[in-house]
């Protein structure tokens, strides 16, 4: 075959050898699914906790009093756990959404532990908090605000606290909780209906990291119970 002839079929090469290369991609991710899913169902053996790979959509649905679950598109839970740890009922999955579209999007995955009826003794407040960054501060400009503690600037430099009832928000807020949060970064929590949803945003704790994740969050709870 003459080089000339052999010019037009260069392009064809190319996009077979992306398609393979794309799909060896997917099957080493889809491998790699699998073989989390198995190890966090041994971890939810050792703890005692019931284990469900796939997230009903009906309770995915429940959950949307949470501003986490109506973010994005294509929203889909799976490892789902439930049981006791540090004396109170706790549910635990993995939730992922997408936002953008086409070559733009980008899918968001993270662990998240769910404490049903956590705010209920303490009468805690809807708000939303989370790592504070530079695109927060300009969102404040139309209308996004942020409730800032002066007694606190580690807590507001690294925090964005929101919430339909400010006044109760600083109650809530009192100079404990501002202390924890300000030497724990990185957290997003979640009070909505009397329950509390804690997470890393766009982080999923390993299997070996379960335990200790849990340990965490449940530290987050206590931290906002004591007020």
């Amino acid at each position: 075959m003459s080089a000339a002839a052999a010019a037009p079929l260069v392009p064809f090469l190319f996009v077979g050898v992306a398609a393979v290369a794309v799909g060896i991609g997917l099957y080493a991710a889809f491998v790699g699914e699998k073989k989390r899913t198995a190890a966090l169902f041994d971890v939810a053996l050792r703890m005692g906790f019931t284990f469900e790979e796939k997230v009903p959509k009906e309770m995915l649905t429940t959950l949307g009093s949470f501003r986490l679950f109506k973010l994005g598109h294509g929203q889909k839970g799976k490892n789902l756990m439930r049981g006791r740890s540090d004396g109170t009922d706790v549910v635990v999955l993995e939730f992922q959404y997408t936002t953008g579209g086409g070559n733009s999007s980008h899918t968001h995955r993270q662990t998240v532990a769910i404490y049903p009826g956590a705010g209920t003794e303490t009468r805690l407040p809807e708000f939303t908090l989370g790592p504070e960054h530079w695109w927060d501060k300009v969102g404040q400009v139309f209308g996004h605000q942020d409730i800032d503690f002066e007694s606190s600037e580690e807590f507001s430099k690294h925090y964005l606290l929101r919430g339909p009832d400010e006044s109760a928000i600083r109650a809530a807020f009192g100079p404990n909780v501002l202390g924890f949060f300000a030497q724990s970064q990185g957290w997003s929590v979640e009070s909505a209906g009397g329950s509390l949803a804690i997470y890393r945003a766009e982080k999923r704790a390993k299997p070996e990291e379960f335990q200790p994740f849990l340990a965490e969050t449940a530290a987050v709870r206590r931290a906002l119970d004591r007020g």
